[in-house]
Parts: structure tokens; C-alpha cells; sequence
């Protein structure tokens, strides 16, 4: 059987690669993941159609072996601290081989999944195949005894190939600087492993550790990951809280990573399944990202478990929720998109929400780049937390109030509407959401690297559930809502608002006339018909950069239509849409949706209707199984 023999260049580990077992790997991913959508237009392209790993050896005039040896060459010398910013690029005669593809030859020569907990110098610098120098060495010995350094072997083989991923998990000397707060973070309410910041939703710690320890975790500190774990009888105490509370619709299950405790949560869930004010169970989890493989380890039993506990749970109107963390599109494999692909056809709703992090995700780019590839497999796309957590040893992270608006203003620019997030910033009582329920009001007169945020949250509603709030580090405004003092940077001054006193909105009495003829008027034409440049279309209007709408009462021109969203790859999303009810064009939208599968960049197809809320018998089964069947969210 012939093997290659592989030297990694710093750490000196060695390794042999069975030829078959590479090929085998390499070959399987190109024939299920070797697409424009996943690998890039360009390298998709070159990949062609038939049998792709041919086309890429025909491409670069190698054979198989010549072709193997190169890359593993290559590789064996990669480490996140190479000169190139985004991380080292391996080229075979000319062509850039995208990092994706790289990540299956790294799983041939640094096999196995599970997670490491590092203890010494030495032994990161063996295990990233980098160079500590001397100078640095007393230091990051320091920070690692301070803040507890865990990876994933499926981080340790993507930091190879990206400084962004790197970036996020790898011990930094700059974590000695104690700049910043120690905790940012405590619920108004404590009792065992609940904690509550709302009044209607608390969160379970049900773990106290994670397989990955973020940089920029606000439970960093050594004292937050040594915690005992919570037991089951924990739990039980928990859950006899929330069914004595039935205020609270909603539960947080995070940690640490909850799904690391198999009995722990799997209780919570059982006894909160029979609580009947409880709507909504929402899962923490950043193992999406980092460490896929604990979804389809055990016969694949946390897919299993959360699609056939939502089943049950929607019997009696529940459901469950993921939430999960991704920052920069370096860290998406195709083991989370086929994650988060089965949970939504099986019925789980997956949410993303973002730290945003200075060097990684602070331009927009990443983020529209990040958003549109985990929205093509169904995850929903909630919060970006600006600044990240001003926490000690945090600081090389940290930016300036205006780069989010910044990095949102990019968004908006680049994502169709159904894409674009939540701006929002983790304060000490609580999150606002910029500039609808909060807003930077002033600088601190005291405390200079502080700021003033407003909050729409008030004494009385803290003390409805947590007697004994106090007003530390906030204040009571003129309008009797809570301004909270927060450590960060506004950036633009102009982003000051000030104390913007607020009149009620006049009261009108309810006019049920005027409501049927404003419903009449919605109803009459559910088209927009405002295109922000010309198409040369009549029936296709551009609505934004990244979202055209399709008149497919028209019942003409798709050819056109088709061949101008091709010429127009920023395209993502088509709305489909009629001068009367879209239900009487199913057949033209059932062409579209076949017709659009075609076209790789197409990652939402979109039916406008109001029959939702006007005609919703109109929707039968029928109908509604012949809609779901229109879905696709194979990457």
C-alpha cells in the first residue's frame, strides 16, 4: 500500500498518509462538496461537472502522487503565525486550493477528533506547528496558567490553515494587560444554575466547561472554567422555579456547552417539556463551529435527540431553538452546514449570533460573506455583539462603538433585507438593540473610558423578579428608564444622541372602516414595482444590490429573468410576487424555484402573499406540502 511520509517543519512530528485513504477522502469531498457555493466560483468552475478530482489533476498537469506529494508538502510547513494575513495559501502549478479542500488533507495527516487541554508552552507550540520565541515564552507560560487553553483537533487542523480562526482560540501574550472589567456579565437573579437578566427568560448553566475556550469569553477567567458542574438534581430544583414563575416563556440551556452534559440537559428539557407556560427552549452551542463532530458522534444522537424532542414538543405548541456563535467564514466546514441543513428540515430553528472582534470580523466584508453562506443552509442570522466583552485580557479585540455602525452600514449595503442582523451591545442590566430600544447618550463625566447607553429597561421591572436590584452602575433618566454606564469607545462623537426626551404618540381611536380600506388597497396589488436601476425586464424589478422581485403574473420572460440574475452574482435572493394572489400562479412558482437550482449564487427564493394574514384557508395541505417541497437547503 504506498504511503507519503510527512515531516511537519517546526514541531518535527511525523506522519504517514496512506495514499488510498487520501484519495478515498479527497474524491468523496469533491463529489459532495466540490461546488461554486462552497469552494468559490472560480475553483468551482475549474472543478467543472463528471468527475472533478480528474478536472482539478487535469488542471494542474499532475498526477495523482506528483499532486498528493505537493500539497502534503505544503502543508506539512503551515501554521497560523506565517506572514501572509489570512493564513498560508498552497498553490499547485499556479492554483490556489481553497482552505475548505485543504481541511480534508489535514484530517489525513493530524487524524482523530476529541479535544486537548493545554497545560505548557511546549506543548502548544507542538501542537500548532509554530515557534514561541524565547522573549515570549515566561509570558504565554503565564497566560496559560491564568486563562485555561482548551482545542478541538478540528481547530487545531483549521488555525493551520487560518490566522482568523487562530485568532479566536489561541493563547496571546497581550491577555496579561488587565485592562477591562473581571466579570461584564451577572444575571439580577441567582438561585443554583439559574440565572435571570428578564423577566420572562432566564438561562440554566448547565456545564461549566466548553471542548474550545474562546479568547474573548466572558467566563474566561480560571475561577469561571474550575466551577463544579451541575447535577441533575440541580436541574430538577431549576425547572420547579420556572414552573412556579409563569411570567417566564422562554429558557436559556447554555454554559459552557451544554450539550457536553448528556444528563444534565437532557433533564432540563424533560421537565420543562411539561411546564405549560414555557414556549420556547432555546440551546446554546458553539459546536456547530468548533466542534462538529460531537453532532455525529453516538450513532449521531444529538441530531437525533433535538429533531425528535422538537417534534414531540410541538404536540403542545414548544419548540427548540439553537443558538449558535460564528464569526468569521474561515471557520464554516462542511460539517456545519450539514449540521445546521438537517436540524432546519428537521424542524429546529438555528440562529447565529457574532462577537465582533478587532483584526477579524470589524470591515462588514466577512460578516456579508459569513451571513449569506450559513443563511443558503436555513440558519437565521440574530446579533451582533458590538464591542466584544471588555474583559480582562480582552483588549487586542476591542473597537470603537463606530465600527459596528460601520460594519452594519456595509451589511445593509451588501445583504438582502431577510439577511441583515441585529446590532445590539451586551450591557451590565441587560442588551439594547442600537438605536431602536437604546442609544449611546453621552460620556461619562468620571470615568473617561466609559459611556453613557440607555435602556428601555426600568427599576420596577427588575425588581419584579430580582427584589434586591440595585442601581450600581446605572442611573435613572428623565423618561424613568435606566441608563447603564458601559467601558467602551464611541469612535464618532456624532453617535451621541444625547438625552432625546420622547412625547407619547398621539391616541387615535380604533377605526374598523379604515381598516378594511387600508387592507383593501394592501390587497389590490402585492407587487413593489420599484426598481432601484433598470433591468430591461418588465417583469423583473431590482430592489436591491442583492434581491431582485419577479412578477410571475406576467407569466413571460423567464429566460430573461433567469439569464439576468446569472450575469448578476451578487444576486442571492428572488422574491416572487403577483398583481393578485400568488396562489393562483403555483405552477409558475414551482418553475422558478426548478429553474433557479441552477444558479449557485441563488441562495433564497422568496413568496409574497397576504393571505397569510387575510386568507390563511386559502393555505391547505395541499398547498403547504407543495411549498415545503419547493425547499432546498443542500449547500
Amino acid at each position: 500500500m504506498k504511503t507519503y511520509s510527512v515531516r511537519f517543519s517546526h514541531s518535527g512530528n511525523e506522519a504517514n498518509i496512506s495514499h488510498d485513504a487520501l484519495r478515498a477522502a479527497v474524491v468523496d469531498f469533491l463529489e459532495r462538496w466540490g461546488t461554486r457555493f462552497y469552494l468559490g466560483p472560480d475553483f468551482g468552475t475549474l472543478l467543472g461537472h463528471g468527475d472533478r478530482f480528474a478536472n482539478l489533476l487535469r488542471a494542474c498537469g499532475k498526477d495523482e502522487a506528483a499532486f498528493f506529494q505537493e500539497v502534503l508538502h505544503q502543508l506539512a510547513q503551515a501554521h497560523h503565525q506565517m506572514d501572509d494575513q489570512e493564513g498560508p495559501e498552497v498553490r499547485v502549478s499556479g492554483i490556489v486550493l481553497p482552505k475548505r479542500l485543504l481541511l480534508v488533507f489535514l484530517e489525513q495527516m493530524l487524524p482523530g477528533d476529541g479535544f486537548v487541554a493545554v497545560r505548557s508552552v511546549e506543548q502548544y507550540a507542538e501542537l500548532t506547528n509554530t515557534v514561541v520565541p524565547g522573549e515570549q515564552r515566561e509570558d504565554l507560560q503565564q497566560v496559560i496558567d491564568t486563562y485555561p487553553v482548551r482545542l478541538s483537533r478540528h481547530v487545531l487542523r483549521q488555525s493551520r490553515l487560518s490566522r482568523h480562526v487562530a485568532y479566536q482560540f489561541m493563547p496571546f501574550v497581550q491577555e496579561l494587560d488587565q485592562t477591562g472589567l473581571k466579570n461584564t456579565w451577572i444575571g439580577q437573579f441567582h438561585q443554583g444554575l439559574l440565572e435571570q437578566m428578564y423577566q420572562n427568560r432566564p438561562i440554566f448553566v448547565l456545564h461549566m466547561s466548553c471542548p474550545v475556550y474562546c479568547r474573548f469569553c466572558f467566563r474566561k477567567h480560571k475561577d469561571c472554567r474550575n466551577l463544579p458542574a451541575p447535577t441533575v438534581e440541580d436541574v430538577q430544583k431549576a425547572v420547579e422555579h420556572i414552573a412556579a414563575s409563569p411570567q417566564i416563556k422562554e429558557i436559556v440551556l447554555t454554559g459552557g456547552e451544554p450539550l457536553m452534559n448528556k444528563a444534565t440537559l437532557t433533564t432540563a428539557v424533560a421537565g420543562l417539556a411539561g411546564i405549560p407556560h414555557v414556549q420556547t427552549i432555546r440551546i446554546a452551542s458553539r459546536c456547530i463551529s468548533y466542534y462538529p463532530s460531537l453532532f455525529f458522534a453516538e450513532n449521531e444522537f444529538w441530531l437525533n435527540y433535538l429533531i425528535n424532542q422538537n417534534r414531540e414538543l410541538q404536540k403542545t405548541n414548544k419548540k427548540i431553538e439553537i443558538a449558535t456563535h460564528f464569526i468569521h467564514p474561515d471557520e464554516i466546514s462542511h460539517y456545519s452546514l450539514e449540521i445546521i441543513s438537517r436540524l432546519v428540515k428537521g424542524g429546529v430553528g438555528v440562529y447565529t449570533q457574532t462577537p465582533f472582534l478587532k483584526d477579524c470580523n470589524d470591515t462588514g466584508a466577512e460578516l456579508a460573506e459569513l451571513y449569506a453562506q450559513l443563511r443558503a443552509v436555513g440558519s437565521e442570522l440574530h446579533y451582533i455583539y458590538i464591542p466584544c466583552s471588555p474583559i480582562q485580557g480582552n483588549n487586542i479585540y476591542w473597537t470603537p462603538i463606530s465600527a459596528g455602525h460601520a460594519a452594519l452600514a456595509h451589511l445593509r449595503g451588501h445583504l438582502p433585507d431577510r439577511a441583515m442582523p441585529i446590532l445590539c451591545t451586551a450591557t451590565k442590566i441587560g442588551k439594547i438593540d442600537w438605536n431602536t430600544s437604546g442609544w449611546a447618550v453621552e460620556q461619562s463625566g468620571e470615568e473617561p473610558d466609559m459611556i453613557w447607553i440607555r435602556t428601555p429597561y426600568t427599576e420596577g421591572y427588575f425588581k419584579s423578579f430580582a427584589p434586591r436590584f440595585s442601581l450600581e452602575k446605572s442611573r435613572v433618566n428623565r423618561e424613568e428608564t435606566l441608563d447603564s454606564r458601559f467601558m467602551a469607545q464611541i469612535g464618532d462623537e456624532s453617535l451621541f444622541f444625547g438625552h432625546l426626551s420622547q412625547s407619547a404618540p398621539p391616541v387615535r381611536d380604533f377605526d374598523p372602516e379604515e381598516l378594511g380600506r387600508v387592507q383593501q388597497l394592501i390587497c389590490r396589488d402585492q407587487r413593489i414595482r420599484q426598481s432601484i436601476v433598470p433591468t430591461g425586464i418588465e417583469a423583473l424589478q431590482r430592489v436591491h444590490r442583492a434581491q431582485v422581485e419577479v412578477d410571475v403574473s406576467a407569466n413571460r420572460g423567464m429566460d430573461d429573468i433567469l439569464e439576468y440574475i446569472r450575469a448578476n452574482p451578487e444576486i442571492s435572493d428572488v422574491v416572487l410576487a403577483a398583481e393578485d394572489k400568488i396562489l393562483n400562479h403555483l405552477s409558475e412558482v414551482q418553475a422558478y424555484a426548478r429553474a433557479l437550482r441552477s444558479l449557485p449564487q441563488v441562495t433564497a427564493l422568496r413568496v409574497r402573499s397576504l393571505m397569510f394574514a387575510y386568507e390563511p384557508e386559502a393555505f391547505t395541505d395541499d398547498v403547504i406540502a407543495e411549498l415545503i417541497a419547493l425547499n432546498h437547503l443542500d449547500p
